[in-house]
């Protein structure tokens, strides 16, 4: 993965997403919403996985941010019914 510089003594991973990121602070947080989203409003474990692979792969990546719209990509994933903003999936 590609990482790069150093905030706080951390090195940052620029194309990670958050749970892959040793003690990133947002990563709690972004656990606890996704877990608020009802089971039947969530999309399937593969589906998730599958959105996240794509969401790696991705040049709109940066600290667990999509940079096309803002938000963090575990978060959107997550959800049964978002859709990428480039339409990736």
């Amino acid at each position: 993965m590609d990482q790069g510089g150093e905030a706080m003594g951390q090195r940052v991973c620029r194309r990670c997403l958050l749970r892959d990121m040793a003690g990133h602070e947002q990563l709690k947080r972004i656990e606890s919403y996704r877990d608020a989203i009802r089971p039947s409003d969530r999309a399937g474990e593969a589906e998730y996985e599958r959105r996240l692979a794509l969401c790696l792969a991705c040049g709109q990546l940066l600290d667990g941010t999509c940079l096309a719209c803002g938000c963090y990509v575990e978060l959107r994933a997550a959800a049964r019914v978002s859709r990428c903003p480039k339409k990736r999936w």
